[in-house]
């Protein structure tokens, strides 16, 4: 029912006395407007950590990511300089980042980091950048390693063109052939999700 002392809906507030927008420190999902928590902004779609921090895993509160981690490296020209993260390890796009070398699990980790064991030599592997994110078309997912918008199921942003043998996922995450339903490059879905 119409009440027009409170025309909007929860988290939101009338924009120029015409419509009505989310709240300050709220953001537009797909199910309406919602707050964001300690050390979060409202993004495009939905809340993201603000600079300076990151999620461990999808849904996790923002941590503070250690000086030095994730800085922008190269081999040649723009080494790693934290006594910590002096590793600089390439990312899909041919950059590199700065992290740790030498861990066994992923426990050895931090801010959502886990160990890539699959080269001659271990180190702490950052997640796809714009995995997990939320999304409505693969424009919203565009600029990431995660290129590949689910609009059927999560709505969230999703690394393709992986291999299944040997499986080149993020850990937690499997590469699913999903041809058969029409997609013509193989997905990372969530562990155990994979129905071919």
């Amino acid at each position: 029912m119409y009440d027009p002392d409170d025309r909007c809906g929860p988290h939101q507030v009338v924009f120029e006395d015409k419509r009505c927008v989310c709240e300050p420190g709220a953001a537009l999902t797909p199910t309406g407007c919602v707050p964001c928590a300690v050390h979060e902004v409202p993004g495009t779609m939905g809340c993201e950590c603000e600079s300076g921090y990151s999620r461990p895993s999808a849904g996790a509160a923002c941590e503070e990511v250690p000086a030095g981690l994730g800085t922008a490296c190269n081999l040649t020209t723009m080494p790693c300089t934290d006594a910590v993260y002096s590793h600089c390890a390439a990312d899909a796009s041919g950059s590199g980042y700065c992290t740790t070398a030498g861990c066994t699990s992923s426990a050895d980790c931090t801010s959502g980091y886990a160990c890539n064991t699959s080269g001659a030599a271990s180190f702490c592997q950052r997640p796809p950048m714009g995995l997990s994110m939320s999304c409505t078309s693969d424009a919203d997912c565009a600029g990431t390693e995660a290129t590949y918008c689910d609009t059927f199921m999560s709505h969230s942003c999703l690394v393709q063109g992986c291999t299944v043998a040997p499986d080149n996922c993020f850990e937690g995450w499997d590469c699913c052939d999903l041809s058969a339903f029409g997609l013509p490059q193989p997905l990372c879905i969530p562990q155990g999700q994979c129905v071919q």
